[in-house]
């Protein structure tokens, strides 16, 4: 006889645990042994084939996604398990019905349908119901529940919509290669079951326990007895004889499970989530369902496990469900209220942080808080951004201006040179805000609630001393999905059994007011949040970051018109176009997602995008059109704007010029030898004088003071917004007022000393009163004189307006990652020719061919205005390259430890040494508008209009011009492209404001728009204010007024605020506001920020007839009042350094 006590002999057994292990392993996972594990017994009875599940069929056409009553409404066809349906991107929807079969009566009959791809289940009369996740593996998600209890025999229909998708795109292999076009998705399994519900239970026993056996090992006691327990269990399972042998193993597991954690364990507050890329490797279209299939599943889980919570971000997805799917949209609202279905993050999207300017980001803010608040009650204090590539240092200013306080991340666990220090922490931004910061020490978002990713919680977390607390998320997701009936009932087992920390179900709100119980405890980390990974995404799909850069500068320029216009409206009745501008706004921030704008998406994302951005272009410049219209208008004269499909615009009156050809502009319905005046809008905050490009100006008009000679484009249209195959007038726009409209009056009589371009003792010359430029025949900046300092800024034996190329080929992330060692390969390109293009007198020009290589080249013409201090490249390149990066590259004779590069509202400043690792992982960083290296008295910024990669190593500044990954998009970057970038010398340390203003000049140069001379007598806006400003700053030359825009409608009733006449000064009003202020009647926002990191008080003055002037926060809610100074007729406002200010107009 077999003695079977000697057999499970626990000193037996732990001479050979690992043997053990393993057999555990082969009994609760699915594999070779699926018909004796407990597999065998998962399921009681399952049945399928015709006559208890019959399917039919109808296949949208054009890879169209059509909505419920249009698809459930065509002519439908058999279809059958093992047919294949494609190809990718497409949708299939089925009607089921299935017939109970009679021996499952009294039984809980679920329907398992696996498609191979994603779908989405209906109910018959067009409510969602839960996702379907098809294929085979861990993400698999195939069962609906039919009924709870069966009679047997009765018929159950519904619908079954299918995405031709799997849930993280259409790759094969590497997720991230680009997607198949043509696949083909089998239907595997359509079938109805009855779960052995013991069984499953003793399934996630077992692994619990198994999986505490291996993440606490042999060397602890509670690991051990988990290992024994978990052999006892496989010993006693019977498949044969599943019932009995179930129930007495659930004995054994119970009694492992039942034994309480420490009192003094680590405390785990856990939630559901299901990270939605709102696009990536699949387009926005495909998101929206995504939205839906994984929203109806959480909803589902939320209803059977009462202890549930289940947490989402991103308010553009939620506009979506609302659009697209209004009854699920309802519940989702109803399960807000109960505080199961938790609303986070308080953002419009989640954002990518490096790209975006700053007032992107607190447009993010704006509109994903007044989302919330509107839709769901809530304004979210948690800033919640688990997944972008790094964030910026003004970030926890504007969380806490947002009404939040509370950030979570987890991204900066994927730091490939130095491990983040912090768990928990405060963390201080530019201008000493601090926000409670807490990444997850699980080190994932997507947990899948395994007993090592728990334990990981602990392992992991670096300030446990501070705070013996921690926040794990766990849920399918970057393509969404969300937690899973195995995760769920797995932390049921965790949450309170020894050896495991305590794990709860709660609100992330609760988590964090637990940590600010404790804020003085803990750690502090000042400055940005750099992420030391994917610094390729500063370059990627560089069209897109030009697109949104523009579009930026677009919409401040339009909300500050149509702002003018609205307010100045007299007898025009101009309304500001608020709706209009939301939309646009909306969609810009959409595009700024954090896998779109950084180029790591697809290729079909970036055809969607490049539709929205000329979407985009279109309606804003309409709207920026009719602002001008208004206020060059009374009410005799008032023109009129039409939009056609050619992105052109009808006036009676005005043209709206631009270089580019391909972007809307007006067009006079006048002859063109009708008289015409020109005009400029200057939208920034101090008086410019610049050079502009009037190309619809006729080259003998009298305003032009040169005519640019034509410039043969690389592109095949023959043309671009730095190119014109025809000459250009240029006319000067001088002494442009901030904030206003100006008139370009003829400037030929001018004493300006001339721009120059020569040739000289085998060097082309470039120059001004300010500068002079010295090029080599190679194209190489070889000396670079700032003419009122007297200094040379380009080291003996050194170059600048190097193009170099360097081999690109990172470890996996290809779209997403330039590596260190890229650094240790490269080559100068080599210059095709050099000639004179312009010779002055206001701009002269210099044209340079590189040659990449035999498919590559860029055309480059070097410009100096005779009213610049700034020397100015503009470039084309036709690239056409396989995993190499091009860099423009420039030495200075200048010597700092450290460099300047602007972010939002700001700078910061990064070391141009390699000291530490620290320093060594920047070696690639984001930066704005502009790149500063000085020393004391001397310094050359670096300005761009649309680049973002940077360096600066000892004296070479660098900025990465274009890149060409090949996964996930395989044409990323391939093809045209126009850019501009600028060097400018000073004569001062910095930070020096001139270093700013000139910089965002820049990136923002002013156009001519054209009106006839016989209107100009009716431009009312123009001849009241003669191009003066509507807004002053005075003694804070530092303080930048940044953005005007209309309020918004406010969020909260205010009817007690706080009154002063000084920051200091602070006392209660309890008497109502006007009426007009509660419904924001011609209330204007103004935007500020002090830019160097200095602290002064501002004399703020405005022409506008103001009843008062208030400071709130980013979303407008009111915080208190300024008293006006009449002995100065100003505003006095005190400014902290890099703090960012909004202040609302009562008008």
């Amino acid at each position: 006889m077999v003695n079977y006590e000697y057999q499970l002999h626990p000193s037996t057994m732990e001479k050979h645990q690992d043997i053990n292990l393993g057999r555990v392993k082969g009994f609760i996972n699915s594999g070779d042994w699926n018909k004796v594990n407990i597999y065998s017994a998962l399921w009681k009875m399952e049945s399928d084939g015709p006559g208890v599940v019959d399917l039919l069929c109808w296949s949208a056409p054009n890879l169209d996604r059509p909505a419920f009553l249009h698809s459930t409404s065509q002519e439908f066809k058999p279809a059958f398990v093992g047919d294949s349906f494609g190809p990718s991107w497409s949708t299939h929807w089925f009607k089921v019905k299935v017939t109970i079969p009679q021996n499952f009566h009294g039984e809980r009959v679920e329907f398992l349908f696996n498609p191979s791809c994603e779908a989405m289940v209906w109910t018959l009369d067009g409510s969602p119901a839960r996702g379907i996740t098809g294929g085979d593996g861990p993400t698999q998600r195939i069962d609906y529940l039919l009924t709870e209890k069966a009679v047997g025999g009765e018929v159950i229909e519904f619908w079954v919509e299918t995405a031709c998708n799997g849930l993280k795109g259409n790759a094969i292999g590497s997720q991230i290669n680009p997607p198949v076009e043509d696949r083909y998705f089998p239907i595997v399994k359509a079938s109805v079951a009855v779960r052995r519900q013991e069984a499953w239970q003793l399934m996630y026993d077992t692994r619990t326990i198994a999986d505490m056996a291996m993440f606490l090992g042999n060397d602890n006691p509670r690991g051990l007895l988990a290992l024994s327990t978990a052999n006892q269990i496989a010993n006693i399972f019977d498949f044969e004889n599943p019932d009995e042998s179930i129930a007495q193993a659930r004995v054994i597991s119970k009694k492992f499970l039942s034994e309480k954690a420490s009192s003094s364990a680590h405390k785990i507050t856990t939630i559901g989530n299901c990270h939605i890329d709102t696009a990536w490797m699949w387009t926005y279209d495909e998101t929206r369902r995504k939205v839906a299939r994984s929203f109806s599943t959480q909803l589902d889980l939320l209803a059977r496990y009462p202890e549930y919570k289940f947490t989402a971000s991103q308010a553009q997805q939620f506009e979506w469900l609302e659009h697209d799917y209004p009854d699920l949209f309802a519940r989702v609202q109803e399960s807000s209220a109960t505080g199961r279905f938790v609303i986070i993050g308080g953002t419009w999207i989640e954002m990518d942080c490096n790209l975006p300017n700053g007032e992107s980001l607190i447009r993010q803010f704006l509109y994903g808080q007044r989302y919330f608040a509107e839709k769901f009650g809530v304004l979210t204090k948690v800033f919640w951004l688990p997944d972008t590539f790094g964030y910026s240092s003004q970030l926890p200013q504007i969380v806490r201006e947002a009404g939040a306080k509370y950030f979570f991340t987890q991204k900066l666990s994927w730091n490939t040179l130095n491990k983040f220090p912090h768990t928990s922490f405060d963390w201080v931004g530019l201008d000493g805000s601090s926000i409670i910061a807490h990444m997850a020490p699980a080190l994932t978002y997507n947990g899948v609630a395994t007993v090592a990713e728990v334990g990981n919680s602990v392992k992991h977390h670096r300030d446990i001393t501070s705070s013996n607390t921690s926040l794990y998320l766990y849920g399918h997701g970057d393509g969404g999905g969300g937690p899973n009936e195995s995760m769920i009932e797995s932390l049921r087992r965790i949450s309170d059994t020894d050896g495991m920390p305590k794990v709860e179900h709660k609100d992330p709100i609760e988590f964090y007011d637990g940590l600010e119980a404790v804020q003085s405890a803990l750690p502090k980390w000042s400055g940005e949040l750099y992420f030391e990974f994917h610094r390729g995404t500063y370059t990627s799909v560089c069209r897109n970051k030009k697109l949104n850069r523009q579009m930026e500068n677009l919409l401040h320029e339009t909300e500050l018109l149509a702002s003018l216009a609205a307010v100045s409206a007299g007898s025009t009745g101009y309304k500001y176009p608020y709706e209009d501008l939301l939309k646009a706004w909306k969609d810009t921030l959409l595009n700024q997602f954090h896998d779109v704008i950084p180029g790591t998406s697809i290729e079909h994302v970036y055809k969607d995008t490049d539709i929205i951005y000329t979407n985009l272009v279109n309606s804003v410049n309409a709207i920026k059109q009719n602002a001008i219209s208004a206020l060059m208008s009374d009410n005799s004269v008032s023109p009129k704007f039409v939009h056609d499909k050619e992105l052109q615009y009808n006036a009676e009156n005005i043209i709206l010029s631009s270089l580019d050809y391909t972007t809307p502009r007006l067009r006079s319905l006048k002859g063109e030898d009708s008289q015409v005046a020109a005009f400029t809008v200057n939208s920034l905050g101090w008086e410019r004088n610049e050079l502009v490009a009037a190309p619809e100006l006729d080259v003998n008009s009298p305003l032009a003071v040169q005519i640019l000679n034509e410039r043969q484009s690389l592109s095949d249209r023959g043309y671009s917004d730095v190119a014109s195959p025809k000459k250009t007038p240029l006319v000067l726009a001088s002494n442009v007022g901030a904030f206003s409209v100006g008139q370009i009056e003829s400037a030929r009589d001018e004493k300006l000393a001339p721009s120059r371009a020569y040739f000289s003792d085998g060097l082309y010359i470039l120059s001004n009163s300010n500068i002079r430029a010295s090029f080599n025949s190679n194209g190489q900046l070889v000396s670079f004189v700032d003419l009122k300092s007297n200094k040379e800024l380009v080291p003996k034996g050194e170059t600048g307006n190097n193009f170099v190329i360097y081999p690109d080929v990172p470890l996996l992330w290809d779209a997403w990652d330039v590596e260190i060692y890229h650094l240790e390969k490269s080559r100068n390109c080599r210059c095709s020719g050099v000639k004179i293009s312009d010779e002055g007198p206001f701009l002269s020009s210099i044209c340079i061919d590189i040659a990449i290589s035999d498919r590559s080249r860029v055309r480059q013409w070097v410009s100096l205005s005779a009213v610049s201090s700034t020397l100015e490249f503009n470039c084309e390149a036709d690239w056409h390259e396989d995993h190499k990066l091009l860099k423009s590259e420039f030495s200075w004779d200048i010597k700092s430890d450290n460099a300047s590069f602007e972010t939002q509202f700001g700078f910061v400043s990064r070391p141009t040494h390699i000291s530490t690792s620290w320093d060594l992982a920047k070696f690639e960083v984001c930066a704005h508008k502009y790149v500063d290296l000085s020393e004391y008295g001397s310094g050359v910024a670096m300005f761009n209009d649309s680049k973002y990669g940077h360096s600066v190593c000892g004296n070479l500044m660098t900025m990465s011009l274009l890149r060409s990954p090949k996964s996930p998009n395989p044409t990323c970057d391939m093809g045209f492209h126009s850019f501009r970038f600028g060097i400018y010398p000073h004569k001062t340390s910095f930070p020096d404001v001139g270093v700013i203003r000139e910089a965002s000049n820049f990136s923002a140069p002013l156009e001519v728009f054209v009106a006839d001379s016989s209107a100009v007598g009716s431009l009312s806006y123009f001849n009241e204010t003669r191009g003066s400003s509507p807004f002053a700053i005075k003694n804070a030359e530092t303080v930048i007024l940044d953005s005007v825009k209309f309020a918004e409608h406010p969020l909260l009733a205010n009817t007690h605020l706080r009154l002063c006449s000084s920051e200091a000064e602070v006392v209660e009003q309890t008497t109502k506001i006007s009426e007009n202020l509660v419904k924001r009647n011609n209330c204007v926002v103004l935007r500020l920020y002090e830019a160097v990191g200095g602290r002064s008080e501002i004399d703020f003055h405005t022409t506008l007839n103001v009843k008062s002037v208030w400071r709130t926060d980013i979303l407008e809610n009111l915080k208190y009042e300024y008293i006006k100074d009449n002995s100065t007729d100003s505003y006095k406002i005190p400014i902290k350094p890099f703090e960012i200010i909004s202040l609302l107009l009562e008008l």
